[in-house]
């Protein structure tokens, strides 16, 4: 790593540290660096580097290297190097989430766009069937539950379809939101993507609930908070069906030879989470126009 600094960014580094995922993390003249193995592709790491030396940003930016590239290549590895602007470890509530998604041009960095659920979705469930059943095996947890959860995402891609998204404006966004929502996770230049704006709310909503830290007013405050309309609080019904916590921890339990033990935090608040489903339909079809799912509407508390 020290060689790839120094010969692509005129950088010598002395004093590092390196952590488990392989992220290095070394400062100069006060300022903080992060370099760093990453999977996305290298088209949207340009965009993104781009988009953000050119406009107003509270986002960790994407240092160029010597030959003008947001990127390096090493035997087939991309690495990018990223500068910190903002203090990392600040929580950033819901409120600051909608303050700080960017509203965009129709067809600006459009390469960055994921807002083709229906689409998205579909493939990723037609992906996770084909490895499931050729690396599944040994994994009784992800037999039993996975079936389950193809079913709520067939729920979530069948909701998306029944709306016409005309009404909605997209948004900077990001991959994910986790809770707690700190600084260093939302200004990650990598996560950036371009979407409506309530998928950073759905995703939010979703992590804080499996964190135990989302009540009926909470959901209300940021449902009135948000000032969404129709479209809006139908798409984020949608993105709140299709169940990415669990679908992102079977990646890691498949992919990555994660003990298949990481699934029961979702599992075991399935009726949990059917039952928070039907009290945001509740909240949202109080004043908006909601498409029924009536399965949910219909659950009873145990």
């Amino acid at each position: 790593m020290e060689n790839l600094l120094l010969y692509n960014y005129n950088i010598k580094v002395t004093d590092y540290n390196v952590f488990k995922n392989g992220v290095w993390s070394f400062y100069i003249d006060y300022n903080k660096f992060y370099f760093l193995e990453t999977s996305r592709v290298k088209a949207d790491i340009e965009v993104i580097g781009r988009y953000l030396d050119q406009n107003a940003n509270r986002y960790n930016s994407i240092v160029k290297c010597n030959s003008g590239q947001y990127f390096v290549d090493k035997r087939e590895k991309t690495y990018v190097l990223i500068r910190v602007k903002e203090p990392e470890n600040r929580e950033l509530d819901i409120l600051d989430v909608l303050k700080a998604d960017t509203p965009l041009e129709k067809d600006e960095l459009s390469t960055l766009n994921r807002t083709e659920w229906g689409i998205l979705w579909s493939e990723k469930v037609d992906y996770l069937e084909y490895q499931v059943s050729e690396l599944a095996t040994g994994h009784e947890i992800v037999t039993k539950s996975f079936s389950y959860y193809v079913g709520l995402a067939e729920n979530a891609i069948e909701y998306f379809n029944m709306y016409e998204n005309k009404e909605a404006i997209f948004f900077i966004c990001h991959r994910r939101i986790y809770y707690p929502n700190l600084t260093k996770n939302f200004f990650n230049p990598l996560e950036i993507v371009v979407d409506y704006r309530v998928r950073d709310i759905a995703e939010y909503l979703k992590s804080a609930f499996f964190e135990g830290e989302m009540d009926t007013e909470e959901i209300e405050r940021i449902i009135k908070s948000g000032n969404l309309n129709d479209c809006e609080c139908n798409l984020l019904y949608a993105r709140l069906l299709y169940p990415s916590y669990y679908f992102d921890a079977l990646t890691e339990v498949l992919e990555y030879d994660k003990d298949d033990d990481i699934l029961l935090k979702y599992i075991a608040k399935t009726g949990e989470y059917e039952l928070f489903l039907k009290k945001v339909y509740e909240t949202l079809s109080k004043e908006y126009s909601m498409i029924r799912v009536d399965w949910i509407a219909n659950k009873k508390a145990p």
